[in-house]
C-alpha cells in the first residue's frame, strides 16, 4: 500500500494522487485561498498607487499660487460669464422630466441647512419657553424653491436674484407675509445683483448661496458684498456680535465626473478643486468647514483632496 506524502495514511496502490483525499482537499483549499489573497493584495497595491498618484497630483497643484480666478492650473480655460437664465424655466422643465423641481443635490443641501436652522432654534438658551427663529437671506434664489424650504424653520427669509423673471415667479408662487394673528414665517423676494449693488442691507443670522458662485466672474466682489449681510459689533465681525453663518456651495473639480480643462456647463465660469475653493474662502473667513451635499462633515485632513461632487462650506467670522 502507498502512503500519503503528508499524513502517511495508507492509500491504494492504484490511487493516482500522492495524497489522501483529506489532504488533497485541504491542500486544494489552501492553494485557492492563497490565490485569492494574492489577487486582493495586488488589487490593494494598485488602488493605493492610484490614490497616491491622485493625492500627489492634487498636493502639487495646491502648492501652486492661483493663476487666475482662484484656479491653480495654468491651462484651465474659464467660460465668459453668461446672462443669467430664468431659473424657473429650467426648474419647470426638470419637473416635467423627473417630477422634481430642484436638482437632487441642491434639494439635499437646502434641506440640510433647513434642519441646521432647527437645531440652532433648539440650542437657544431659553428654548422651549421662548422659540427664537432666525433670519435668512438666500442669495441667488432662482425661482424660490430653496427659499421656501428654508422658510419652514426661519422667522424671515429674503430671496434675492438678479434675474427678473425668476424673481417674478418666486413672488407669485411663494411670497408669504406675517398675518398678525398667530406665528407664521415671512418669505419675500427682490431682484438684486450682489456683484454690483452698493446699497446698505439689513443683517441676517444666516446667509445662504447654493450653487451660485461658480456662475459669477467677479466672485471676489460677490463674497465681499454678501459679507455685508453679517452682524457686526463695534465695526468688527466677532462671536459677541451674534456670528452670522454662511452656507456656500460649488461643484468640486476633483470629482472624476467634472471636466478638468474647463466647465462643461456654459453657465459656469469656473469650477474649483476643493483645495482652490478652500483657499478662496479662507481669504474672506476665519472659520471654514466642508460638508458633502448631504450635510455629512468632511474630515479636515481631506479638505484638499476630497472628491465629493458638490461641496457645501459653512463659513463664519469674516476677515473684512
Amino acid at each position: 500500500m502507498k502512503q500519503c506524502q503528508v499524513c502517511l495514511k495508507e492509500i491504494p496502490d492504484d490511487y493516482g494522487n500522492a495524497l489522501c483525499m483529506d489532504c488533497y482537499t485541504k491542500q486544494s483549499k489552501e492553494i485557492e485561498e492563497k490565490k485569492v489573497a494574492e489577487a486582493e493584495e495586488k488589487a490593494k497595491v494598485e488602488r493605493d498607487t492610484i490614490l497616491q498618484s491622485k493625492e500627489a497630483k492634487n498636493a502639487s497643484m495646491d502648492d501652486l499660487e492661483p493663476v487666475k480666478g482662484g484656479v491653480r492650473d495654468p491651462n484651465y480655460k474659464e467660460n465668459p460669464e453668461m446672462p443669467d437664465k430664468p431659473q424657473w424655466e429650467a426648474n419647470i422643465v426638470q419637473f416635467s422630466k423627473s417630477g422634481q423641481l430642484l436638482w437632487k443635490q441642491t434639494r439635499t443641501m437646502y434641506t440640510f441647512v433647513k434642519d441646521y436652522l432647527m437645531r440652532k432654534v433648539m440650542e437657544h438658551p431659553q428654548y422651549p419657553k421662548f422659540v427664537w427663529k432666525p433670519t435668512v437671506v438666500d442669495v441667488g434664489c432662482g425661482c424660490g424653491c430653496g427659499s421656501n424650504v428654508l422658510s419652514q424653520e426661519a422667522d424671515f427669509v429674503w430671496g434675492i436674484d438678479k434675474n427678473e423673471r425668476s424673481i417674478q415667479f418666486a413672488q407669485e408662487a411663494f411670497t408669504r407675509q406675517k398675518n398678525g394673528v398667530y406665528y407664521s414665517s415671512q418669505l419675500t423676494f427682490d431682484r438684486i445683483d450682489m456683484v454690483k449693488d452698493e446699497r446698505e442691507f439689513m443683517v441676517f443670522d444666516f446667509v445662504v448661496a447654493i450653487e451660485i458662485i461658480e456662475h459669477i466672474d467677479d466672485y471676489d466682489a460677490f463674497l465681499k458684498n454678501i459679507i455685508r449681510f453679517a452682524k457686526k459689533k463695534n465695526g468688527t465681525y466677532d462671536v459677541a456680535s451674534g456670528k452670522t453663518e454662511f452656507f456656500i456651495s460649488t461643484p468640486n473639480r476633483n470629482n472624476d465626473h467634472i471636466r478638468k480643462g474647463g466647465p462643461y456647463n456654459k453657465y459656469h465660469v469656473r469650477e474649483w478643486t476643493s483645495g482652490e475653493f478652500l483657499a478662496v474662502l479662507k481669504e474672506k473667513f476665519e472659520n471654514v468647514e466642508f460638508f458633502n451635499s448631504a450635510g455629512v462633515p468632511i474630515p479636515p485632513e481631506e479638505y484638499e483632496t476630497t472628491t465629493h461632487t458638490c461641496l457645501l462650506a459653512k463659513c463664519s467670522l469674516p476677515k473684512i
